[in-house]
């Protein structure tokens, strides 16, 4: 339990041990959460998991120990906060308060296992799942459709209704493939969001760092300007790919 802006809030956040990865950038008007394919499948879970909890106030967040910086220009990532709208909503001063306790120091008032068998279950038959959201009638519901993706105090928020986090925690299982790599929109067609899961993450994240500290030394804990970003992706090769059409 942690208290953000006069408010109790249950914090979960990924296990100590887990070796998944993410990284987080803003390329042609898009927030970016980066990982590799162990890692989309834990954002999968994360977001099922918390579309079907029902406890208020209950929100998942990616903290600093499991963040690395962008593998393209190794700009530092931001903390990632998941909340369900539906079980009250992250007020800008909770976010600060929240980033203000990051990385987390205290130690965890328990383990909780997410319960995600059921999306086990949608993704065997993915035609049954579809049916029973449809019956629902959620997509006619504006309510159950609104979603906020921004960077708000140092922290990458994505807030949804639950539909939209299941529907999410679906396409983090399957990634739409295209050309240059897998990637799923949080928000399609606004495109405000999304996950792209990137082959060799791990050596991409290495290789941009080499660059940025051959050409930007002792800079590594702030966000570089356009003209240096494009600087580092030439030296590396390594410009952030285009968004698919």
């Amino acid at each position: 339990m942690m208290e953000l802006d006069g408010r109790g809030y249950t914090v979960l956040s990924p296990r100590p041990s887990s070796r998944c990865r993410f990284a987080t950038n803003r390329h042609h008007e898009t927030w970016h959460v980066l990982t590799d394919e162990a890692g989309a499948s834990l954002l999968g879970r994360l977001f099922w998991a918390l579309g079907y909890q029902r406890r208020e106030r209950t929100i998942i967040v990616i903290d600093t120990r499991f963040l690395v910086p962008n593998p393209f220009d190794a700009d530092p990532s931001s903390p990632i906060a998941i909340v369900n709208n539906d079980l009250g909503s992250l007020r800008r001063a909770a976010v600060a308060d929240l980033r203000a306790k990051i990385p987390f120091s205290a130690s965890s008032d328990g383990t909780v296992v997410l319960q995600t068998q059921g999306l086990d279950v949608a993704l065997y038959d993915e035609e049954a799942y579809r049916r029973r959201e449809e019956r629902a009638g959620w997509r006619w519901n504006t309510h159950q459709q609104r979603r906020w993706i921004d960077r708000v105090n140092g922290m990458l928020v994505i807030a949804a209704p639950p539909p939209v986090l299941r529907g999410w925690g679906m396409s983090m299982s399957r990634p739409e493939r295209w050309p240059l790599g897998d990637a799923a929109y949080l928000d399609w067609p606004d495109r405000t969001g999304e996950v792209q899961v990137l082959d060799d993450f791990e050596g991409r994240v290495s290789g941009a760092l080499a660059v940025r500290n051959h050409l930007f030394p002792g800079r590594g804990h702030e966000e570089l300007s356009d003209d240096e970003r494009r600087q580092v992706w030439v030296a590396g090769t390594s410009e952030p790919t285009e968004d698919p059409s």
